[in-house]
C-alpha cells in the first residue's frame, strides 16, 4: 500500500516546508489578533470614560433643580451610546426619559413641551456648571462645562403608558422602552456579556468612517440583537466586531421592527427592502468588513478608529 508525503511515508523537504511556513502564519496571526483585541480593548476604555457616577449626580441635580415640574425620572441604561449629538438616534442614546407633569405638557404638542422644557431647565439649572442648553428633534441636550452632554427625552403620561415624540418631533407616540432594553440585556448575558462591548467599537467605527451615513445608535443595538442571538463563535472583541459588522452589512438590507413602538421600524429612514439607501449601506458595511478582514497590522486597525 502506498504511503503519503513521500518516500516510506516520510515527509519530504518541501511538505516540511510547507508545515514550517504554515505554522509560523498561525503564530503570526495569532500574535496579531492578540495585539488587535488589545487595542480594542484600551479603545473600550476611552469610550466608557465618560463617567456613570457623574452622569448619575448630574441627573439627580437636573430632577432637584425641576422640582415639582416633574412626576418621574427614568434613567435608561441600553447599550451605551458614544454619539454626542444634540437630537436622538434611538432611545439608547438618551440619559432619561423626563416624565413631566400637567403644568407643562396639558394640551401641548411635543414641540411646544420641548421649548417648555428646555426654557425650565435654563432657569433652574446653574449658570457656572452648564455651558448650554439646546434643543433637538426630540430631545433636549445639557452640555456641561467640563465637557459632559446629557441627553433628556420629555414624556408624558397616556392613560397607564408613557408617550413621547415621535421622530418628526410633531405628534405625541406611545412607548413601550424597557422592552428593547430586555432583549439586548439577554443577548448581551446569553455571550458572556460581549456584545455591549461589541456596539461600542462598531458605533465609534461606523461614526469615524461612514459619517452621516452611519446606522443610528439603536439600529446598532438593533442589528447585535439579531447578530448576537444565535452566535457560537469567539466572544473576543476582534472576532465579534467582525461578526457584527459582517451580519450587519446583510441585515440592513431590510427594516427591523421598532419593538419600543416609538416608530414603526428602527431603521424607518431608509425606506422599504433592498432601497437604494439600504444597498448603499450594505455596501460600505461590506466595505469595512472586507478591510477587517485584509487587516495586516495593529496600525491598520488603529486606522478605523482614527
Amino acid at each position: 500500500m502506498g504511503g503519503s508525503g513521500g518516500s516510506g511515508g516520510q515527509l519530504t523537504a518541501h511538505d516540511v516546508q510547507v508545515l514550517r511556513e504554515e505554522a509560523q502564519r498561525r503564530l503570526a496571526q495569532g500574535r496579531l489578533d492578540a495585539e488587535v483585541n488589545s487595542l480594542l480593548l484600551r479603545e473600550l476604555t476611552s469610550i466608557n470614560d465618560r463617567d456613570v457616577e457623574r452622569i448619575g449626580s448630574y441627573l439627580e441635580a437636573i430632577e432637584g433643580a425641576l422640582g415639582d415640574k416633574l412626576d418621574e425620572v427614568d434613567r435608561l441604561l441600553f447599550g451605551g451610546s458614544v454619539a454626542k449629538h444634540t437630537y436622538v438616534d434611538g432611545l439608547s442614546d438618551i440619559d432619561a426619559l423626563v416624565l413631566l407633569n400637567a403644568e407643562l405638557t396639558s394640551g401641548r404638542s411635543p414641540d411646544e413641551v420641548r421649548r417648555e422644557f428646555a426654557q425650565a431647565l435654563r432657569r433652574a439649572l446653574p449658570h457656572g456648571a452648564v455651558e448650554g442648553i439646546s434643543e433637538g428633534t426630540v430631545a433636549v441636550t445639557v452640555e456641561y462645562q467640563d465637557g459632559t452632554e446629557i441627553q433628556l427625552l420629555p414624556a408624558v403620561r397616556s392613560g397607564d403608558r408613557i408617550a413621547v415624540s415621535a421622530w418628526d418631533g410633531k405628534a405625541w407616540s406611545v412607548i413601550q422602552p424597557k422592552i428593547f432594553a430586555r432583549e439586548l440585556t439577554s443577548v448581551n448575558q446569553s455571550q458572556g456579556n460581549a456584545v455591549v462591548p461589541a456596539i461600542k467599537l462598531a458605533k465609534a467605527i461606523f461614526a469615524n468612517k461612514l459619517g452621516e451615513t452611519a446606522p443610528s445608535g439603536y439600529h446598532v443595538e438593533a442589528l447585535a440583537v439579531g447578530a448576537f442571538q444565535d452566535y457560537s463563535g469567539p466572544r473576543t472583541p476582534k472576532a465579534m466586531l467582525m461578526h457584527l459588522v459582517d451580519r450587519a452589512s446583510r441585515d440592513v438590507l431590510r427594516p427591523i421592527r421598532d419593538v419600543t413602538s416609538q416608530s414603526r421600524y428602527v431603521d424607518d429612514g431608509l425606506g422599504s427592502s433592498n432601497s437604494w439607501a439600504r444597498q448603499e449601506l450594505s455596501r460600505k458595511l461590506t466595505g469595512l468588513g472586507r478591510t477587517m478582514t485584509g487587516a495586516q497590522s495593529v496600525a491598520d486597525w488603529q486606522a478605523l478608529l482614527d
